[in-house]
């Protein structure tokens, strides 16, 4: 469900950049034509019937233990694709690995962060790659220091979501070894006739 909010919201503020938007206090001008916004709205209209997808899968106990995966590398995917449309790397939405990161964290599965860590970086250098070779029709390309900020950052968030889950799987198992031990032990029913009785 977080995932249905997550592409809900950023389609939001599409519809709000295609459209534009007149308040008193805020002035947000139409920046992008219809073919991008038609772009966006196919992947965005995916993105929710992946998501509708997952949801089904999961109410009906489908595959399970490899829908996590396939889940996230169809986020990371996705988000990549969306990337390409806009500005590639310069584009804000590029923090959208990070989302996808902790989306993943929130199943407390390690492997199932570091997949989302690797996709996510797989993802931003295809992007990177994919920036050079546009460079001739339109340059999207950063500076490669912001380049290695990114990547950095990436794979720090993976990190220290790994020890945030090492950490409370450990006060788990500290938690459940106090709970054991302090539980009263209750003494063992006798059937002997003489208690029957």
């Amino acid at each position: 469900m977080l995932r249905m909010a997550a592409i809900a919201a950023f389609y939001i503020i599409e519809l709000i950049n295609y459209h534009g938007l007149s308040l008193a206090w805020i002035e947000l001008p139409e920046v992008r034509g219809l073919a991008f916004h038609q772009t966006v709205t196919a992947i965005a209209a995916a993105w929710v019937v992946m998501g509708l997808g997952v949801h089904l899968a999961l109410r009906t106990r489908l595959m399970p233990a490899a829908l996590k995966y396939l889940s996230t590398g169809l986020d990371v995917v996705l988000l990549t694709m969306l990337l390409m449309v806009a500005d590639g790397p310069r584009s804000p939405l590029i923090v959208g690995y990070f989302l996808i990161i902790g989306l993943a964290g929130l199943r407390f599965q390690l492997r199932l962060v570091w997949f989302a860590t690797i996709a996510g970086v797989v993802g931003y250098l295809w992007l990177l790659g994919w920036a050079v070779w546009l460079a001739g029709v339109r340059d999207v390309r950063v500076p490669r220091y912001h380049e290695l900020i990114f990547l950095t950052a990436l794979a720090m968030s993976g990190i220290i979501l790994g020890q945030i889950i090492r950490q409370a799987r450990s006060m788990a198992v500290e938690y459940a070894r106090r709970s054991a031990a302090n539980e009263p032990r209750l003494e063992p029913i006798s059937t002997s006739s003489r208690d029957i009785t």
